[in-house]
């Protein structure tokens, strides 16, 4: 496959990113992760840029609303991982840009998502703080916590907030799965199932091995799935698993600060994505279980990738945080 950039711009330590999509509009969104702008491209417009806020910033996480072009994210997460006053803001259309109004202060918060639980406006919350209270940046002394609750869009509030009873260390990565979510950190990987009429929320620990991040896609295309896990936090190694969380491979090469991390299909292919932003801050496509791999950049250092799809054509979308670049790259086959 060929990656093929096509549009850059400039966003000091840009991280968060998302696409939006609705009501015939389509953007990307992409926020930093300093006190910095947040901007959304028109990709229907020769990828016009929008202001959407131009300062704040210390955005982790970027939540398109279903169905509209409002969205909800979380600022002020800085200095470091030391972020008390961390956040959540909502976003509204109003025709040309966004409006904002906040939510509530959240400390801490690194990831979090709403899921939705009625037709009229209720979302199921999932909040994961990264720690629940820090003397300085590097005290991970007082575990994160995974905060669930009620988010109800009309009143712009989340209700009924309270705490499960695990605790994780090092509460990073966090991914949506089809009637679950999977959350990482230095406890390991765990299974959060929503609630049903029979049961509440559950959190399931899956495997004990330290993980920063985790993404999906049947890439042994088996007809189940494999996990790719960035091993460590932010760390050095990469691991896949199979469905049942049973070990295929670990990486032998080093990949420092290992952030970007994708799953998915790509021309019909099962593939994922990594990028890490240290050392010679690289960029890959990874083809198969064993890892094998396929360089796309190097000096990039991405913080998050998605690849999306605009007219039957391919994309992916790049946070190069160490370059300060948005980056979009056009696929095609060789």
């Amino acid at each position: 496959m060929k990656f093929s950039k096509i549009f850059s711009d400039h966003l000091d330590h840009c991280y968060a990113i998302m696409r939006l999509q609705a009501l015939e509009r389509d953007f990307i969104v992409v926020a930093s992760e300093e006190n910095q702008p947040c901007y959304a491209y028109d990709l229907d417009n020769n990828f016009e840029r929008i202001m959407v806020w131009n300062d704040i910033g210390g955005t982790m996480t970027l939540v398109p609303i279903p169905g509209t072009l409002n969205f909800l994210a979380t600022q002020r997460f800085y200095p470091g991982f030391n972020s008390l006053h961390c956040r959540i803001v909502k976003e509204t259309f109003n025709g040309h840009g966004w409006d904002q109004s906040v939510v509530g202060e959240y400390p801490y918060i690194h990831r979090f998502d709403i899921i939705p639980k009625t037709n009229n406006g209720e979302y199921w919350y999932i909040g994961c703080s990264i720690a629940n209270s820090k003397k300085y940046t590097d005290d991970w002394s007082d575990p994160g916590k995974v905060w669930v609750g009620v988010y109800q869009d009309k009143q712009n509030q989340i209700q009924d907030l309270k705490a499960l009873p695990i605790r994780i260390t090092k509460n990073h990565g966090y991914h949506r799965m089809e009637g679950y979510s999977l959350i990482t950190g230095a406890e390991g990987i765990f299974r959060l199932d929503y609630p049903t009429k029979q049961e509440d929320w559950k959190l399931t620990q899956l495997v004990q091995n330290e993980t920063s991040d985790i993404a999906a896609t049947d890439i042994n295309n088996d007809g189940q799935l494999e996990y790719l896990a960035i091993e460590g936090f932010h760390g050095s190694h990469l691991r896949v698993y199979d469905t049942n969380f049973k070990t295929i491979s670990v990486s032998s090469e080093a990949t420092p600060f290992g952030h970007a991390i994708w799953g998915g299909k790509i021309k019909n292919h099962n593939c994922f994505l990594f990028g890490w932003r240290a050392g010679k801050q690289g960029l890959e496509l990874i083809r198969d279980a064993q890892l094998s791999a396929t360089p796309i950049g190097d000096h990039l250092g991405p913080s998050n990738v998605t690849v999306y799809e605009k007219n039957e054509q391919q994309y992916l979308l790049s946070a190069n945080r160490e370059a300060n670049e948005v980056a979009i790259y056009q696929i095609d086959d060789e």
